[in-house]
């Protein structure tokens, strides 16, 4: 109450269930605060790594073999695999554009 009144933003994040999550922070494992999951009657909880895991789009096969704590810091410091993987072949297609296109220059000349 403290911190709010001075308003230092120290506070909570409740997640749509329906909606995108929000950014998840290596910091998670210290309080799980930035992302908190409603339940009805009690009071909202942090996401279990294996949530964590999901969002980062490791697959449900993806063993943990560290403490909660550490697989919190890991899965918040990860990128977004399937993302990546999408980016990566975008780029590919986009070099080989180039490269036919360079390929059809030298041929006119």
């Amino acid at each position: 109450a403290k911190h709010k009144a001075k308003g230092n933003g120290f506070g909570f994040g409740l997640t749509d269930l329906n909606g995108i999550s929000r950014t998840l922070s290596a910091r998670y494992y210290k309080d799980g605060a930035e992302i908190l999951i409603p339940q009805n009657g009690k009071p909202p909880r942090r996401l279990t790594p294996r949530e964590c895991a999901r969002l980062q789009g490791f697959p449900d096969t993806f063993i943990i073999p560290v403490s909660d704590n550490q697989a919190y810091k890991q899965f918040g410091n990860s990128v977004v695999m399937p993302l990546m993987q999408a980016v990566g072949k975008n780029i590919v297609k986009e070099l080989a554009k180039l490269n036919e296109s360079k390929k059809s220059q030298i041929a006119v000349y």
